[in-house]
């Protein structure tokens, strides 16, 4: 009985192990990738602060994504979200501008109820790079708690947002 027991324990720490190194794996590649393509000329120096930058950013934002709870998934819309960014980008800067030129003071802390089926790290992720928008927390998983600076929503809150929990 004990033998079962055992290879259950070990079968399930190889499942970890395997989804640790596809997770740093996944990672690595994507901020390398991103590194390699912000260079204009790529020498092999630069691949290898590169690679040496991309392995410490994957190690770091797997113990971060374990630190904070996050569970990875939830990918529904994620691709529609992503290519709205520029979009958002650019109202954010937008309202970012008119607020500094006017002097407004409209900014305050708002609850987004994500869709069934968002994630809410990339949702936070996508959702923070707007510059009228800071993602302060996610206290569960299909929420996420922002500080806005104007009113409205940007167009990446319309694909992540639930409709009842648009700010």
């Amino acid at each position: 009985m004990s033998q079962i027991f055992r290879s259950c324990a070990v079968e399930g720490r190889g499942r970890v192990v395997r989804g640790a190194v596809v997770e740093i794996a996944v990672w690595f590649g994507v901020l390398a990738g991103v590194t390699v393509v912000s260079i204009s000329s790529v020498s092999p120096v630069e691949l290898l602060v590169a690679a040496v930058a991309a392995a410490g950013g994957a190690f770091a934002a797997r113990h971060l994504r374990l630190a904070a709870g996050v569970a990875p998934g939830g990918a529904q819309g994620a691709v529609r979200a992503a290519v709205l960014v520029p979009a958002g980008v650019v109202r954010g800067c937008g309202v970012l501008t008119s607020a500094l030129v006017s002097g407004s003071r409209r900014a305050g802390f708002g609850r987004i109820l994500l869709r069934e089926g968002v994630g809410a790290g990339w949702a936070g992720v996508l959702l923070a790079a707007s510059p009228d928008t800071c993602v302060v927390e996610i206290p569960e998983p299909g929420e996420v708690l922002v500080h806005e600076l104007g009113p409205g929503t940007g167009p990446v809150d319309g694909v992540v947002a639930d409709a009842e929990g648009a700010p």
